[in-house]
């Protein structure tokens, strides 16, 4: 029970690696705070855990933010782990599929050998709304919510932990999501320097950049398109969502009370680096 007697606010817990990490804090001992903007499948994980209680949220607008931590205050208390994990991808069904569309040109025309002729073109058809929209829900979401945590966490006195979900896309990068690469990018930058400034009163703050892991965001790619990043994993398959919240329980948990501002990369991989 590695979390025993913990708090925990996560947000996006209602579906994916939100609803995975809910779970497995839960079953560490933690009592989790699960927060979605589908209040209904916010309620669904928090049934799930004991003891858990479920919150909306939109982590794109700082005023529900703060109401969400005010109620986690009045009917939790104390917080002793935050997660960001809430994120999105287009749904914007003409955009990916003329993102899905190019880059099977190109995987094609490379594979025959001849010239590349099917340019991208992602970042002309990004609109305003698109970018604004991205990067409201995960780098000011992320700010948001850290915004609101690290008050409680200094006034209380007794340390803490943040976890930011990242992504390799945000190091490795990759065509068709400019705007999700810049986001996740900007996290990780965040991650550091925040880890910086709470290290004084005992916060560790990190990030987990996963690769490409079986969740609903996948659902706008077809099935060989997940099957071609199979192939480009070196261990030829997806991740799991529990294998990430395995990594989020390392960050949360005592084995890592000397790591803060590094990023966890779970990504078979695909990416490595030093």
């Amino acid at each position: 029970m590695k979390l025993s007697g913990k708090t925990a606010f996560i947000t996006g817990a209602g579906s994916g690696l939100g609803a995975a990490i809910a779970r497995r804090f839960a079953s560490e001992g933690a009592r989790v705070c699960a927060t979605d903007i589908d209040a209904e499948a916010a309620a669904r994980i928090a049934g799930e855990c004991e003891g858990g209680l479920a919150l909306r949220c939109d982590v794109s607008d700082s005023r529900s933010v703060a109401e969400a931590f005010a109620a986690f205050d009045e009917k939790i208390g104390a917080l002793d782990i935050l997660v960001n994990n809430a994120g999105i991808i287009h749904a914007t069904g003409e955009y990916m599929q003329r993102v899905q569309n190019q880059m099977q040109a190109q995987v094609m025309e490379r594979m025959s050998g001849a010239p590349v002729t099917t340019h991208m073109d992602c970042v002309d058809h990004i609109t305003d709304e698109m970018f604004d929209r991205m990067l409201k829900v995960h780098l000011y979401g992320t700010f948001y919510c850290t915004r609101e945590a690290l008050p409680r966490m200094r006034r209380r006195g007794q340390g803490g932990r943040i976890i930011n979900m990242a992504s390799i896309m945000g190091t490795a990068a990759g065509a068709g999501a400019p705007d999700y690469c810049a986001a996740k990018g900007a996290i990780l930058a965040f991650t550091r320097s925040t880890a910086h400034e709470a290290s004084s009163y005992g916060v560790l703050i990190n990030a987990i950049a996963p690769g490409y892991i079986d969740t609903p965001l996948l659902a706008p790619f077809e099935e060989r398109q997940r099957q071609f990043i199979a192939m480009q994993t070196p261990l030829a398959r997806l991740g799991q969502a529990e294998e990430i919240a395995a990594a989020a329980l390392f960050l949360a948990g005592p084995d890592s009370t000397f790591v803060t501002g590094q990023v966890l990369s779970p990504n078979g991989g695909i990416y490595m680096s030093q």
